[in-house]
C-alpha cells in the first residue's frame, strides 16, 4: 500500500519556513525516474516523445495544490488531480503514447535510476500495474497490488542516505513479481520528500514527519516469460533510438547520449541578444542537442551567495529557483555553474 501520512498544521509548516530559510522560499524538490525512462523524461534518451522541459516537476501540481486544493489527491502519474482527463502524463495525454521503453522477464531483478535535481531527502517507492491497454490508464488500486521490493529486502521503500548531495543520481535494484507477464505494464515511481515539519507517530514534532511533497512518474514496460532461463533477444534491445558518442579521453570511450541538462542559457557574449534564452533552451534540450559551448551554457549546480549564503536550505532553494524553465533565478542570491 502507499504510505499514509498524518495531517499537520499549516501554521507549523509556515513556522519552519520562517525560522530556517529565505522568506520567499517555497519548498520544492525536483526529480525524475530515468531508468526505466518515464513518460515525461523518455525524450532524453531519443524516444520520439514530446520534450518536457519541466519533467522534474511532476509533483501533483505542487504542495498547496495537492494538500489544500485537492485534499491530498494526485494523478497516478504525477499530474495535478483536478486537471481534466486525460491528464498530460496519463493514457491519451500529450506524453503518454504507450511506447514500451524496457522489455523485462518474469521475476527479473531490474535496474532503477532516479535523478534528483534538487534533493529534499525522503524516499522512493515503486509499484507495478499489468495494464495491457495503452489507451486506458492504470488505476492506483492496481498499482497498490504489486509493490516492487528493493533487491534483497522485503521493503518497497528506498531511503535516501543522509548527507547526500543537493543534486544526486541514485541507482539500485528492485525485483519484478515472479508470476506477472504483460504486453504493457506501467511502473509507477513515487518520491515522498522528507523535509516537511509535522507530528511524528510518537507524538513529537520534527522535520520529516509532515505531509510530504509527492512526485510521481510512470514508465511503460513489457514483461515476458524467459524460456529455459534465457531471455529473448529483443529484451536486450530496448531503445533503437538511442545514439552513442565517442570520448577519446576515456578508456571505455563509447557512451550513450543522454540529455541531462534542465535549463540552458546564453553565455555572457550572447546574453543580451533578443531570443537567445529561448534558442539555447530549445536547441540544447533536444535530441540530439545542438548546443555550442561558446553560445550556450547549461548549469548543473547552484550555490547560495550574498545574504543567504550559509543558511540551512539556501543552496537547494537556489536549485529550485534557477534550474527550471523559465528560470526565476535571483542573481544576487544564487550562483549557478
Amino acid at each position: 500500500m502507499i504510505t499514509r501520512y498524518p495531517c499537520t498544521s499549516l501554521f507549523l509548516v509556515g513556522l519552519y519556513f520562517v525560522l530556517n530559510i529565505p522568506n520567499d522560499y517555497h519548498v520544492l524538490g525536483h526529480g525524475r525516474l530515468m531508468d526505466p525512462p518515464a513518460r515525461n523524461s523518455m525524450w532524453r534518451f531519443g524516444f520520439p516523445n514530446p520534450v518536457n522541459y519541466n519533467d522534474n516537476e511532476l509533483f501533483c501540481g505542487g504542495y498547496a495544490v495537492q494538500w489544500v486544493q485537492n485534499q491530498g489527491q494526485c494523478g497516478v502519474c504525477g499530474d495535478a488531480f483536478h486537471l481534466n482527463e486525460p491528464r498530460p502524463h496519463e493514457a491519451g495525454g500529450e506524453y503518454a503514447k504507450g511506447t514500451i521503453v524496457r522489455h523485462y522477464t518474469v521475476g527479473q531483478e531490474i535496474d532503477i535510476e532516479v535523478e534528483l535535481t534538487a534533493n529534499h531527502m525522503g524516499g522512493f517507492e515503486l509499484y507495478l500495474c499489468p495494464n495491457n491497454n495503452p489507451r486506458s490508464e492504470a488505476t492506483q488500486r492496481c498499482f497498490d497490488r504489486y509493490p516492487l521490493y528493493v533487491s534483497g529486502t522485503r521493503d518497497v521503500r528506498f531511503e535516501i542516505p543522509l548527507n547526500t548531495e543537493k543534486k544526486a543520481i541514485f541507482r539500485y535494484r528492485v525485483v519484478l513479481p515472479p508470476y506477472i507477464t504483460c504486453t504493457q505494464c506501467v511502473i509507477q515511481w513515487n518520491y515522498y520528500t522528507g523535509n516537511m515539519w509535522g507530528t511524528c507517530d510518537n507524538g513529537t514534532e520534527a522535520v520529516g514527519c509532515g505531509r510530504p511533497e509527492t512526485f510521481r512518474n510512470c514508465a511503460d514496460v513489457s514483461i515476458v516469460t524467459s524460456t529455459a532461463g534465457v531471455p529473448p533477444p529483443f529484451v536486450q534491445n530496448d531503445n533503437p533510438f538511442l545514439l552513442y558518442y565517442r570520448d577519446v579521453t576515456s578508456p571505455n570511450n563509447i557512451f550513450p547520449l543522454i540529455v541531462r541538462s534542465q535549463v540552458c542559457v546564453p553565455t555572457y557574449l550572447y546574453r543580451f541578444i533578443p531570443g537567445m534564452t529561448d534558442w539555447c533552451q530549445a536547441n540544447c534540450l533536444r535530441y540530439p542537442p545542438n548546443c555550442p559551448n561558446m553560445v550556450c551554457q547549461c548549469p548543473e549546480v547552484c550555490d547560495a551567495i550574498g545574504e543567504i549564503e550559509g543558511k540551512e536550505g539556501a543552496s537547494v532553494y537556489c536549485m529550485d529557483k534557477c534550474l527550471v524553465y523559465p528560470s526565476d533565478c535571483p542573481n544576487h542570491r544564487c550562483r549557478c555553474y
